[in-house]
C-alpha cells in the first residue's frame, strides 16, 4: 500500500479528536509534567515555517513523557492584546478584537494540520474578559501593597507608536517595535516597583541550573547591580552663588580612586536641569548639551563612537584631597544612570581616559597591581614577615631587530626581564641602568620612556630565602649600540641572557612582573581598571583598594549605595488595545482600585480607537464609561483610561492553563501545587529582558502574598534557534521569502514538515530552510512504511542490539532536545534492519519511538498491525543493556581510501571510542599528518582524510 500522507494525516486528527485523546487530567498517583510552549502573538500573517520549531519539539517531549507514564500538561494560547495587534487592526481598518478573532481562527487551523497534541480545552486568550478580570485582580493586590503607584516624571514616549515604553521596550534608544527615535517627555504613569524585587531576581538566578547561561547572564547585565558610594563634590565659580553652597553629587563604584580624580563629567540632561534652575552656563555649553542629546537619539543602537566634550567654567572641590578640578560637560556620560555625574579617574577608567587624553586633562595613577604567589618555589611562606623593596623592571628593546632583552635563571625556574632593588643613593633610572649593566653588560642604553606604572609582586625569594613585597616600577630603554661589559663570574653564573620578539614574550616570560610587563609594550595607554595596592593617596597608601573603598566614603562623609540598571516597570500605554487599569480617580480619595466584584473591567467598543499623540488614551474620549462613582466615599469619579502594556497578560499566562475555568480564584491551591512548576519552557531568547523578568517578578509577588508555592515559574527554559529564509535572511514579508507550513504540509505531510524541522540542526542553532533538502526524511519516512511488508517471525541478534542502542538513544536525546541526533539513529537502525531479519513485535517497538516525530503514520501503522489503543498512549519501549552489546565487528580503517588496518569493535561502543581506537591502530601514518575529516560508516569502515 502506498503512503498517502493526505488520508492518513486528516483521518488521524478527526480521530484524535473525537476521542478526547489530549484532554488533560490531574492524577494524584502519577508524576506531573508542565511542558509549555511562549505562547504567540496571533499575527495577520499566519504561521511561517519558522514558527512550529519550538511547538514541534514540545510535542515530541511531551509525546514521549505521556508514553513514559505521566500526567502531561501540554497547552496552547494566545497573547493577543498590544500594539501589534492595534496596529494591524488600524492598517486593516478592522477592530482589533475582530482581527484577533480572525487571527486566532487562521492560527488554529495551522496548527491543526501539523497534529499537535495541545488540550484545546485549556485554551486561553489574553483578551477573554474571563481571562483579564484575573489579570486586573493581580494589578489591585499590587496597588495594595504599594507596588504599583503613579509617576509624573519624564518618560520613553515613541512619537510613532504614539506611546509611553519602558526602558525594556528599547533598543539602543530607538521603539524595539518601529524603530523611531524616542523623547523624555513627563506624563502621568502608572508604574510597577520592580526593583523592589531587583536583589532576589538576582540571586535566585543561581537556583535555575537549568536555564541556559546567556539567558542569565543577560538578565544579570540588565539588572545592573552595583555596589557603590555617593559622593558630594561642593561646586565653585556658580555666578551669584557662594561657593561651596550647591554640590554636585556623584554615583562610583570605585570611591578607593578618588585621589586620582582629576575632573567631574557631567551628563547633557544634568547640564540642562542645572540651567532650567538658574545656572547661567559659559556660552555654547546649553547648546552643545542640547545637541548631544540629539546626537545620541540619532545614532540610536550603534551608539555614540566619538567622545565630545566643553569645560563648563564650573569647578568641584575633591573632598578627600581639597583639590579643585574642572567641571566638563561630557557626552558619554548618561542622564539616566547613576545621578548624571561621574567622577573621572582617566588612570584607571578606560572611557574616561579616552576623553581626558582627547582634551589634554591629567592623569594620576593611583591603583597599582598586586600579585601573591600562591604556587610552585614563589609561593609565600606563611606566618613569615615581608622584606619590602623599592625595585625597577627593565624593559630593553633593541630596535635593530626588535628583540627584548631577558633573562633566564640557571638556579631556579624564573624567565623574565633585569629586576632588582633601588638602592638608597639612587633614583629609579640610576637603578635600573646598575642592574642592566651587572646582569647583561649593555652600557649605551637611551631611557625612551618612564612609565610611572608599578607593580606590587609578593613572593618568596628562593635565592634570597625570605618573604619579599617588591614595587617594580616600569621603565623602557633601547640599546643605542650594542657595546658591553664584561659580567663578573658571579652574575654569569645565575642567568642566561635571551633576547625575543614581542611575539614571544608572552609564552617565555614565568615571572608575573614580565608577563604584566607584555601588556604595556603591547599597549602604551593600558589603563588599570582592576584592584590592587593604593599609592599617592596620603594616609591610604598601601592600602588594598577593596578595603580603601569604604574607609574612603566614610572619610568623605559620603554614603555606600546599591544602584541598579534596572529601573521600575512604567506599566502604562496610551493606547486602546490593552486591559484597562482597574483604578478609579477620586477627587476626595485619589485613586481608588475597583472593588474585585466589579471585577473585570470591561474594555468598551468604540469606533476610533487610533492613539490620540495627546498622551491620552482613546478611552478618555468615552465620557460614558470614564465618568462614574467611587467605590469609597460614593462621590464622583472617573476611570483610568490608561491601559495596560503588552506583557501583562504574558506574566501569569502559565497559571491559568493549570485551572482555565475557574471562577473564583486566577488558580485553585491544589492545582497550582500539583502542576508547578512549569517543568520545561520553550520559546525565542530574545524574552530574556522583558517576558522573563517580568513573569519572574509577578511570581515572586505572588508567592510572597500566598498565591503560589514555588520560587519560580520556570524550572527548566530551552531557547528555540531560528529557522532563517532559504536565502539566509529572516524570513519576511517585505523580502518575498515567507514559506507557508500549509503548502509544506499539502505537499509533502505534515510528519515530514515535523521531522525534517528537528533534523535540520541542533535545535537550539539558528538554520537557513531548504525545501530541496526535505526530500530525505520524507524518503526515511516511505522507507518506514515499507518496512511492514517484510516484516518476520524472529528478529536477528545485530537487529535486537540496534534496536535497544536506539531506544536507549532516542529516550536520552529526545530528554535533552537533541532531535537531530534521535532522528539520525533511527536511520542508522532503518539501514540495519533493511538488511536484517526484524519480526513484528520489534517495528512496532521502533514505531512507538518514532510516534512523537512522525504521530499520524506511526498510528496509521500501529493500528494496521493490531496495536491496542493508540499508540501515543501505549508505554515508551525501555532499552534491555545486556541486548546491546552483542560482540565484536571488524572495521575497516582507511587513510585518504587506502586500507591500512582492521579492528575488533564492541557493538557497544561509540563512534568516538571507535576512532580513538582507530587512530592508535594507524599511528605511524598519521603522526606528523594533519587530519582534514573523518569518514565513519557505522560500525563498518573509518577514513581518515589528510593532507
Amino acid at each position: 500500500m502506498k503512503y498517502d500522507h493526505r488520508r492518513i494525516e486528516k483521518k488521524w486528527q478527526r480521530e484524535w479528536d473525537a476521542q478526547g485523546l489530549y484532554r488533560t487530567r490531574e492524577d494524584a498517583s502519577k508524576k506531573k509534567c508542565f511542558v509549555l510552549d511562549m505562547f504567540p502573538y496571533p499575527s495577520g500573517d499566519g504561521l511561517h515555517v519558522g514558527h512550529p520549531k519550538g511547538y514541534i519539539a514540545t510535542d515530541i517531549y511531551s509525546r514521549m513523557k505521556r508514553m513514559q507514564g505521566y500526567t502531561v500538561l501540554h497547552p496552547m494560547g494566545w497573547d493577543a492584546f498590544g500594539l501589534p495587534a492595534e496596529n494591524f487592526a488600524i492598517k486593516n481598518k478592522v477592530h482589533p478584537r475582530k482581527a484577533v478573532e480572525q487571527n486566532i481562527a487562521r492560527f488554529k487551523e495551522q496548527l491543526s494540520k501539523i497534529g499537535f497534541n495541545y488540550d484545546w480545552g485549556r485554551e486561553v486568550n489574553t483578551t477573554d474578559p474571563e481571562y483579564y478580570r484575573w489579570t486586573q485582580w493581580i494589578f489591585i493586590k499590587l496597588f495594595e501593597k504599594g507596588l504599583a503607584y503613579q509617576s509624573y516624571e519624564p518618560i520613553n514616549w515613541c512619537p510613532s507608536c504614539q506611546t509611553g515604553l519602558a526602558n525594556e521596550d528599547l533598543d539602543g534608544g530607538v521603539c524595539e517595535r518601529c524603530g523611531s527615535i524616542v523623547e523624555k517627555r513627563p506624563m502621568r504613569q502608572w508604574v510597577l516597583r520592580i526593583t523592589e524585587y531587583a536583589d532576589r531576581l538576582l540571586a535566585d538566578l543561581q537556583d535555575l541550573p537549568q536555564w541556559p547561561e546567556h539567558i542569565k547572564e543577560s538578565q544579570r547585565n540588565w539588572i545592573g547591580r552595583s555596589e557603590g558610594a555617593l559622593i558630594k563634590f561642593p561646586l565653585f565659580g556658580i555666578s551669584g552663588q557662594t561657593d561651596g553652597k550647591h554640590a554636585v553629587e556623584v554615583f562610583t563604584t570605585r570611591p578607593d580612586t578618588m585621589f586620582g580624580a582629576t575632573f567631574i563629567a557631567i551628563s547633557p540632561e544634568l547640564a540642562q536641569k542645572w540651567i532650567s534652575i538658574g545656572w547661567k552656563a559659559p556660552s555654547g555649553v546649553a547648546t552643545l548639551a542640547t545637541q548631544m542629546i540629539e546626537e545620541r537619539k540619532k545614532a540610536g543602537v550603534k551608539g555614540i563612537t566619538e567622545k565630545k566634550g566643553s569645560d563648563t567654567g564650573l569647578f568641584a572641590e575633591n573632598p578627600i584631597n581639597h583639590e579643585k578640578i574642572p567641571v566638563w560637560l561630557a557626552n558619554y556620560v548618561l542622564g539616566d544612570i547613576g545621578t548624571g555625574a561621574i567622577m573621572a579617574v582617566p588612570a584607571h577608567d578606560e572611557r574616561d581616559f579616552e576623553f581626558a587624553k582627547k582634551y589634554n586633562l591629567p592623569m594620576r595613577r593611583v591603583v597599582e597591581p598586586k600579585f601573591t604567589a600562591t604556587s610552585g618555589d614563589s609561593m609565600v611562606k606563611e606566618g613569615e614577615d615581608f622584606v619590602k623593596r623599592d625595585a625597577i623592571c627593565a624593559v630593553v628593546r633593541n630596535p635593530k631587530d626588535d628583540t627584548y632583552l631577558c633573562v633566564s635563571w640557571k638556579q631556579a625556574s624564573m624567565k623574565g626581564l633585569v629586576t632588582g632593588g633601588v638602592e638608597p643613593e639612587e633614583d629609579i633610572v640610576q637603578a635600573a641602568r646598575r642592574e642592566i649593566l651587572e646582569e647583561t653588560g649593555y652600557k649605551n642604553l637611551r631611557l625612551v620612556r618612564n612609565t610611572g606604572f608599578a607593580l606590587h609582586s609578593l613572593f618568596y625569594h628562593r635565592l634570597k630565602k625570605q618573604n619579599r613585597w617588591a614595587r617594580f616600577q616600569y621603565l623602557f630603554f633601547e640599546l643605542e649600540d650594542e657595546s658591553r661589559n664584561s659580567i663578573d663570574e658571579h652574575e654569569e653564573a645565575l642567568h642566561d641572557i635571551v633576547w625575543q620578539p614581542a611575539s614571544k614574550l608572552k609564552d617565555f616570560f614565568s615571572v608575573i612582573e614580565g608577563t604584566f610587563s607584555v601588556h604595556l609594550i603591547e599597549n602604551p595607554d593600558y589603563i588599570f581598571t582592576g584592584d590592587g595596592v593604593l599609592h599617592a593617596s596620603n594616609e591610604f597608601d598601601d592600602m588594598d583598594s577593596v578595603v580603601a573603598r569604604r574607609k574612603m566614603t566614610d572619610a568623605v562623609g559620603g554614603t555606600w549605595t546599591t544602584t541598579y540598571r534596572l529601573k521600575d516597570w512604567v506599566f502604562s500605554r496610551q493606547r486602546y488595545w490593552g486591559e484597562p487599569i482597574p483604578i478609579i480617580h477620586c477627587e476626595q480619595c485619589g485613586p481608588v482600585a475597583v472593588p474585585e466584584k466589579d471585577l473585570p473591567v470591561l474594555l468598551p467598543d468604540v469606533e476610533k480607537y487610533e492613539p490620540t499623540g495627546t498622551g491620552e488614551s482613546p478611552l478618555a474620549g468615552i465620557t460614558d464609561w470614564v465618568n462614574t462613582t467611587c467605590p469609597v466615599c460614593s462621590g464622583p469619579g472617573k476611570r483610568e483610561t490608561n491601559t495596560m502594556p503588552q506583557w501583562a497578560g504574558s506574566c501569569w499566562y502559565y497559571l491559568r492553563y493549570m485551572d482555565p475555568q475557574n471562577s473564583e480564584s486566577l488558580v485553585a491551591s491544589e492545582r497550582e501545587k500539583y502542576w508547578a512548576p512549569v517543568d520545561v519552557y520553550v520559546g525565542g531568547a530574545e524574552h530574556a529582558t522583558r517576558h522573563l523578568i517580568y513573569a519572574r517578578f509577578w511570581h515572586k509577588f505572588l508567592l510572597d502574598h500566598g498565591f503560589v508555592s514555588t520560587a519560580e515559574p520556570f524550572s527548566r527554559l530551552i531557547s528555540v534557534g531560528l529557522i532563517m529564509a532559504e536565502d539566509g535572511r529572516k524570513m519576511s514579508k517585505r523580502y518575498g521569502n515567507v514559506i507557508n507550513p500549509d503548502d509544506v504540509v499539502e505537499t509533502w505531510g505534515a510528519d515530514t514538515l515535523r521531522l525534517y524541522e528537528m533534523f535540520m540542526g541542533p535545535f537550539t542553532d539558528a538554520i537557513a530552510w531548504s525545501t530541496d533538502n526535505m526530500i530525505g526524511v520524507r524518503r526515511f519516512l516511505e522507507r518506514v512504511w515499507r518496512l511492514q511488508d517484510s516484516v518476520s517471525d524472529a528478529t536477528t541478534p545485530n537487529a535486537t542490539a540496534e534496536l535497544h542502542r536506539t531506544i536507549k538513544k532516542v529516550g536520552e536525546d529526545i530528554e535533552h532536545f537533541k532531535f537531530n541526533t534521535a532522528i539520525s539513529q533511527m536511520m542508522i537502525f532503518l539501514n540495519c534492519v533493511e538488511k536484517e531479519s526484524l519480526s513484528r513485535e520489534d517495528y512496532l517497538t521502533f514505531i512507538r519511538l518514532l510516534a512523537p516525530f512522525a504521530p499520524h503514520v506511526s498510528e496509521e501503522i500501529w493500528s494496521m498491525h493490531g496495536g491496542q489503543g493508540s499508540i501515543h498512549i501505549n508505554p515508551w519501549p525501555i532499552a534491555d543493556e545486556g541486548k546491546i552489546v552483542m560482540g565484536d565487528v571488524v572495521v575497516v580503517v582507511q587513510i585518504n581510501g587506502k586500507i591500512r588496518a582492521q579492528i575488533p569493535v564492541d557493538l557497544g561502543m561509540t563512534d568516538t571510542e571507535i576512532i580513538k581506537k582507530a587512530r592508535l591502530a594507524v599511528e605511524k601514518w598519521l603522526e606528523g599528518k594533519e587530519v582534514m575529516r573523518e569518514v565513519i560508516v557505522p560500525k563498518k569502515l573509518i577514513n581518515f582524510v589528510i593532507r
